[in-house]
């Protein structure tokens, strides 16, 4: 019987050299990078956001 776990491929998490908490932030600002070149109108709901949680924090 032919072994199949012998050949498999290692995979991304193997050759990552940082952390999933560190890619997921990277990620998360690409996003609202993202949202804010490409809707003009994102760039005041993000102000609006940081205004509200500072009022509240």
């Amino acid at each position: 019987m032919k072994s199949h776990d012998a050949g498999r491929h290692p995979g991304p998490m193997r050759v990552m050299a940082v952390d999933a908490e560190f890619a997921g932030v990277l990620i998360a600002i690409g996003f609202v990078l993202l949202a804010l070149i490409g809707l003009p109108i994102a760039k005041w709901f993000l102000l609006g956001t940081v205004m509200l949680g500072t009022a509240i924090v």
